[in-house]
């Protein structure tokens, strides 16, 4: 594809033979959104299988963003839609099978101490989607994000106590800089995981920093895989979500970066490529 001779990410994915490999396009900080081809470039000469962090605001939007990834033998996987039903539909429509069902924020259920019944409400919240995705036999996950009713491993055990329909989106980073362990979410969790954000985190004193209170940016941020300081070990992760059975899709996503995306997304792609994946 695109005629510059590099391993596509199907041809990747073929080999890899576990995991797709997905680059998240926000390392480019809205870039995406103008120049689509661009990124989609980069991913694949990077051997990604495909693309997250795309969206479309009508069928038709989402049609042509398709057609120019598969140019590219990519896959658009966790689109955006103009509303949470729309990208459920969306999702469908492009053959994935797992989709985002909203994002519930703390700050709507309890803030930070939320209990049982606020975990109630917001499962309740999210069912008429969670039932949408699985009529259309879809894995329907939540993000666990900063700000969301699913920041720490405490939160994952009762959301998901409160929804069993519901799967997590487990992303290592947010987990990491809320001070859980993203292993320990995995184990506690298999089965259960619908989607992967893979990234690192650095803070400037690992010792003081908290999620709360501390400054984000200036005290701690989102790393490149490997260059974190909260111990993250992206081998064993990479190898306990294989061996609990996911064949879904991994997402690197690198939110912002300190040199050029593109290196970003080529340093943490071979660096997955150097552990097997």
């Amino acid at each position: 594809m695109g005629g510059s001779g590099y391993i596509s990410g199907r041809e990747v994915g073929i080999m890899a033979g576990r995991f797709r490999i997905a680059l998240h396009l926000i390392t480019w900080r809205g870039e995406q959104h103008e120049q689509l081809e661009k990124c989609l470039r980069v991913a694949a000469e990077c051997g990604y299988d495909g693309v997250e962090g795309v969206a479309a605001a009508s069928a038709d939007e989402l049609v042509a963003k398709a057609a120019l990834a598969a140019k590219w033998g990519l896959r658009m996987v966790n689109v955006g839609g103009p509303d949470p039903e729309a990208r459920v539909l969306y999702n469908c429509a492009l053959g994935n099978e797992a989709a985002e069902v909203g994002s519930a924020r703390k700050a709507e259920y309890g803030e930070r101490e939320m209990g049982p019944e606020d975990f109630a409400r917001a499962a309740a919240d999210l069912e008429h989607l969670i039932e949408l995705a699985v009529s259309l036999g879809m894995a329907p996950f939540h993000h666990a994000h900063r700000g969301t009713v699913i920041e720490t491993g405490e939160d994952a055990d009762a959301m998901l106590a409160a929804a069993p329909r519901l799967q997590l989106l487990l992303d290592t980073g947010h987990l990491l800089c809320c001070g859980a362990d993203p292993l320990v979410v995995l184990r506690r969790h298999t089965g259960r995981i619908g989607h992967v954000h893979l990234k690192d985190f650095v803070a400037r004193d690992p010792a003081t920093w908290n999620n709360w209170q501390s400054t984000w940016g200036e005290d701690g941020e989102f790393e490149e895989l490997g260059r974190g300081n909260f111990g993250f070990d992206v081998g064993q992760f990479m190898k306990e979500l294989d061996q609990s059975g996911y064949r879904g899709w991994v997402s690197v996503e690198q939110d912002t970066s300190r040199r050029a995306p593109e290196l970003s997304a080529k340093a943490n792609r071979d660096l997955l490529r150097s552990l097997g994946y």
